[in-house]
């Protein structure tokens, strides 16, 4: 499975994703209204902020979980991912996630 599978894995299985850039949006708007005014940026540019913020945590998530999965074969990941609770423990961290 490569990173691409992966994303694509997690927001079909779980709402992973989701929380994340919930939490992550509000952080980089937060952090956007401290700003001068001249210089916040575009609404575009915040999510884009918060899109790199993720893909950051799922290059992360993939290089741990490509270090326990000494395969490629997409079918070992998603029973490594499923008998190893990975989404669940997931969705969890991304609930308790905060931003600093």
């Amino acid at each position: 499975m490569d990173k691409e599978e992966l994303l694509e894995y997690i927001e079909i299985n779980s709402g992973v994703k989701d929380k994340f850039m919930e939490k992550a949006l509000d952080y980089q708007n937060e952090k956007n209204q401290k700003r001068p005014f001249a210089k916040r940026w575009n609404k575009t540019k915040v999510e884009r902020a918060a899109d790199k913020m993720y893909d950051q945590v799922l290059t992360s998530i993939y290089d741990k979980l490509k270090n326990n999965i000494k395969s490629s074969d997409s079918k070992k990941w998603a029973e490594f991912i499923e008998e190893n609770n990975v989404l669940e423990d997931l969705e969890d961290s991304m609930s308790d996630i905060t931003f600093e």
